[in-house]
């Protein structure tokens, strides 16, 4: 018997609910490690397939592609003067053949352009203002690869100037750097001496090819985890980048077998209608390109914060009760330290204290700088003191300016029933400013109740 829409329905809700109970609530510290380490894939795959569905990642690869091609000649221009300097350039080649390779046969002929291309860019008879612009296009270009990472970790400001520049001029050095020792590994595996020593083995040839495929693997990945912990910019753990690098790595692989494929089983009519195709085909190859990077750092991301896997790059809908009490929080916790004369607290911290979004910390921060409740260092990263004293701070004086604070300029009506609303709550405001009024942040001990020590108080007055 068929069954009908409904039974298809239920079976359906079924499957995803017993789906859901493996993923999320599954007791995973009581689970053997395998288990543990199979049902931590499937929340890392979930998170990422559901944020490329949301469209987020997908729109920042293709605003990554048009400024690639504004700055990508500018940026290889300056790599290349980089390895010039070493006497290294000819290590250009065979590292854009390897970056190209899912183009297939197509890679050599678009490599032998672009690099002749470069060649013809003489960075050292270039003017004083040609090479303002030259490096002001490849900043602004990290720039916005820089903001695209950081919307994946949850990080609401990127680099300041002074490091901008410094950091990423130290990137556009290093990487030629990285190029030419991977050439210079690649190069020494390949040496003839090597060769002719593992080729004396049974199976030699066998082993060189497997360590030749290793090797690159190894380095493209490498190359891939520097990427992850160095352009989000907040710290990322070596671990969590090393394995985004590698399952980067696995995917481009892929990416490249797949594109390789559509040459190879094209007709020759098909090959002269891909040679007009060419360009539209680098520009796809392009957003591919950003959207394997963008993903990579994704799975870094919920490897490194397996909480929010669950709950995504959504900023938490939190009540407005959760949201009083999360300003309190930070606020209590701020003056805590500085009571304590402890480290001030940053924002990552303060996000990881409290077991809150980034996000939403970040508008909390925002919202007690609009209040003049606290200040921002000038450290990097910011960390925040408060503005003034804070013996005498109370719990509702804070309470009373977060809740009447507001950005917005334009004044509400005043209808009847507002006015009825307003009075009830200015009441009830009273009474709870006559019984809890005098409770400062610093009788907040978790020794004692609040309320006694206002009694207390009160009494010896």
């Amino acid at each position: 018997m068929a069954m009908g829409p409904s039974k298809y329905t239920a079976l359906s809700n079924r499957l995803k609910q017993q789906l859901n109970d493996l993923i999320w609530n599954s007791d995973l510290p009581d689970l053997p490690a395998w288990r543990r380490a199979l049902i931590r894939a499937l929340q890392i795959t979930y998170a990422v397939a559901r944020d490329l569905g949301e469209g987020q990642l997908s729109l920042r690869a293709m605003g990554l592609v048009y400024y690639t091609v504004i700055a990508f000649i500018p940026l290889l221009a300056l790599t290349f003067s980089v390895l010039k300097g070493l006497g290294a350039h000819n290590a250009m080649e065979p590292a854009l053949l390897n970056l190209l390779a899912p183009l297939g046969e197509r890679s050599v002929e678009l490599t032998r352009t672009i690099i002749n291309f470069v060649e013809n860019v003489r960075v050292d008879v270039l003017s004083i203002v040609s090479l303002a612009v030259l490096l002001y296009t490849v900043l602004n270009m990290m720039q916005k690869v820089e903001a695209s990472f950081n919307f994946i970790w949850s990080v609401s400001k990127g680099r300041n100037f002074a490091n901008r520049v410094s950091e990423y001029l130290f990137a556009i050095i290093a990487s030629p750097l990285l190029i030419f020792v991977s050439v210079g590994i690649t190069s020494y595996i390949n040496t003839n001496v090597f060769e002719r020593y593992l080729q004396q083995l049974a199976f030699g040839g066998f082993i060189l090819q497997i360590l030749g495929f290793s090797t690159a693997f190894l380095v493209m990945s490498l190359a891939f985890t520097f990427a992850y912990s160095f352009i989000p910019n907040t710290r990322v753990h070596f671990k969590s980048a090393f394995i985004g690098g590698l399952m980067t790595t696995l995917i481009w692989k892929g990416m490249g077998q797949i594109f390789q494929s559509v040459f190879t089983n094209s007709s020759s009519n098909e090959v002269i209608y891909l040679a007009f195709f060419s360009i539209i085909l680098v520009m796809m190859f392009m957003y591919l390109g950003w959207l394997v990077l963008l993903t990579g750092s994704c799975i870094a991301y919920y490897h490194q914060n397996p909480a929010k896997a669950r709950s995504g790059h959504r900023k938490s809908q939190l009540s407005i009760e959760e949201q009083e009490i999360s300003i309190l929080s930070v606020v209590y916790l701020i003056i805590e330290h500085f009571q304590h004369h402890e480290e001030p607290w940053s924002a990552r911290e303060l996000a990881a204290r409290l077991r809150l979004n980034p996000l939403v910390i970040d508008d909390i921060l925002a919202l007690l700088c609009d209040i003049d409740f606290i200040r921002p260092t000038h450290e990097d990263p910011e960390k925040y003191l408060p503005s003034g004293a804070v013996e005498d701070c109370t719990v509702m004086a804070i309470r009373d300016k977060i809740r009447h604070f507001t950005r917005d300029t334009s004044t509400p009506g005043s209808c009847l029933s507002r006015k009825k609303v307003l009075r009830l709550l200015k009441e009830a405001d009273t009474l709870l400013q006559q019984e809890m009024g005098d409770v400062r942040f610093i009788d907040l001990d978790s020794d004692s109740h609040s309320t006694s020590k206002v009694t207390t108080r009160k009494s010896a007055e």
